[in-house]
């Protein structure tokens, strides 16, 4: 490691993401406190790196992803002239703005190849903490699904038939959300698997507990789960079939959550499946798709506002409850009607560029990393 490199590692700001990244997969703590941790910690690295660039500390090289960083947020400020509701408009949009500050933030302190290490390894320690909490959920679900240990880390059926079986959150404040973080750590756990980081046999312990966790999520984000770990043995050992396979999956899962077997009063149409006796009608994120896509067609150039709900629809689940759905279950369908043409193509180009940052640096970045931590 360079010495520059070596006195970049050690500054505060560099913990303080670490810590702030360890800590991010506690959104549901055991004890509720009025502060949330990781917004205590973000407030701090934004402090302590302010501090190391006034001090000359820390230089700020330029990064092109900054600017489709702040693309992606100016394009969702012309919504706020069709919002019905401006405070909370101004919130979302704050919301927004603390995101992509959080992403800036973290690629000056990554910008170190060893403090990129560090932030990917602490990422799958802090994954493979929460698996642990998963698993002792799960122990707790067979001891005694009404016990403590199970309901903390337990998440309602949803739109799952209910039954005697286990849907967990573990620590976030529900299951998909469970699930989508899990969905990033297989990619990370692939670069890290990749660059030699982690050997073999702890790498594939890691997938497998990443994957078994995610299946007790019983989230649509499995089918994510399921093109992550194809896409990764295509890309490490070259294999085809398992990027075949991953696709199939995804492609099955989103065939799944659009449609289901299970009848319920506020279905808008039903067909028999030919050559079966199956009945499917639209599940509840398909209701919320259509009516998420008819409100883009009402209001298609800057939307009815960000951060107004983006649909409103009613669904009786399985359980028998009539939910009141708010959210399109899509990131397109959410952001298109509130922030309409102008809001998706900013959401289009920001995904855009970090797909093709993906494809292009993904090769050139193999061996480049020191492996001093």
């Amino acid at each position: 490691m360079k010495p520059a490199e070596a006195a970049t590692a050690r500054l505060p700001s560099t913990w303080l993401l670490l810590a702030l990244i360890a800590l991010l997969p506690l959104m549901n703590p055991p004890v509720r406190y009025p502060v949330v941790a990781v917004d205590l910690v973000f407030v701090l690295l934004a402090l302590a790196l302010g501090l190391e660039l006034a001090s000359g500390r820390r230089r700020l090289p330029w990064d092109p992803c900054w600017a489709v960083l702040a693309a992606y947020v100016v394009a969702l400020v012309p919504s706020l002239i069709a919002t019905s509701n401006m405070s909370q408009s101004l919130f979302k949009l704050a919301t927004e703005v603390f995101l992509v500050g959080l992403t800036i933030v973290t690629v000056m302190v990554t910008h170190s190849p060893t403090v990129f290490r560090r932030a990917v390894l602490t990422w799958l320690i802090a994954t493979a903490l929460m698996c642990l909490v998963g698993m002792v959920g799960l122990i707790g679900f067979a001891i005694d699904p009404q016990g403590p240990i199970y309901q903390y880390t337990s998440f309602h059926f949803g739109t799952l038939p209910p039954g005697h079986y286990p849907r967990m959150e573990m620590t976030f404040l529900n299951a998909n959300m469970a699930c989508n973080y899990l969905t990033v750590s297989v990619g990370l756990l692939f670069v890290a698997w990749s660059q030699g980081w982690l050997k073999d046999h702890l790498a594939l312990a890691l997938l497998a507990a990443f994957v078994v966790a995610s299946a007790f999520t019983i989230s649509p984000g499995i089918g994510g789960i399921a093109l992550a770990v194809g896409a990764g043995l295509f890309v490490l050992r070259g294999s085809r079939i398992a990027l075949a396979i991953g696709i199939a999956i995804a492609l099955a899962f989103l065939v799944a959550v659009w449609l289901t077997p299970i009848p319920h009063s506020t279905a808008t149409f039903a067909f028999r499946v030919p050559g079966t006796a199956i009945i499917l009608e639209p599940a509840g994120r398909f209701l919320t798709g259509a009516a998420g896509w008819r409100e883009f067609l009402a209001h298609p150039l800057v939307g009815h506002g960000i951060g107004i709900d983006a649909v409103f629809v009613h669904y009786a689940d399985p359980s028998g409850t009539m939910q009141e759905l708010t959210d399109a279950h899509n990131m397109f369908l959410n952001i298109a009607p509130q922030a309409g043409i102008v809001g998706l193509v900013g959401l289009l180009v920001l995904i855009g560029y970090a797909a093709r940052l993906t494809i292009a640096d993904g090769a050139s970045f193999k061996g480049n990393v020191d492996m001093d931590v």
